[in-house]
């Protein structure tokens, strides 16, 4: 405890920052595992990218936006670039993937949750981290972007 804090302040911030190390870890973890599959073949950018004819090698900018964004909200280094990053893409995404085949309106395969909760899911903790910021439990490199 730092003087001048009562004990109720202490667990307050305490507890702040551990929300935000949890929202960054969990973002990122599950970004990072949806790169995983797209190095390993899985199509669905590479579709969307055909269906607007937009040249297939951009399918190597997840890299970036899945890849090492992630990474860097994960570890606190400029974690609120690698947001924004992460942030743009699934807008990008929202836009190329979903908007046009009318998923923003169904509901998955089996009828009981909505299709896209996933993207949506990784859209609102992106942007929530690139508005709040990596937190005290990052390496906290990169002065204000994190």
């Amino acid at each position: 405890m730092s003087a001048g804090k009562s004990f109720a302040e202490s667990v307050t911030e305490t507890r702040l920052e551990t929300t935000k190390l949890l929202v960054r870890v969990s973002v990122g973890v599950l970004i990072l595992f949806h790169t995983w599959a797209v190095t390993q073949g899985e199509l669905a950018i590479r579709d969307t990218l055909m269906r607007w004819n937009l040249p297939v090698e951009l399918l190597w900018t997840c890299l970036l936006f899945e890849g090492i964004a992630p990474i860097m909200v994960i570890l606190g280094i400029y974690a609120r670039v690698g947001a924004w990053l992460m942030t743009f893409w699934m807008v990008m995404a929202f836009l190329l993937a979903h908007v046009d085949t009318g998923h923003l309106w169904q509901l998955n395969e089996i009828g009981n949750a909505w299709r896209v909760e996933g993207p949506f899911f990784f859209l609102v903790l992106s942007l929530v981290v690139a508005l709040q910021g990596a937190g005290r439990y990052s390496l906290n490199i990169g002065g204000r972007w994190n």
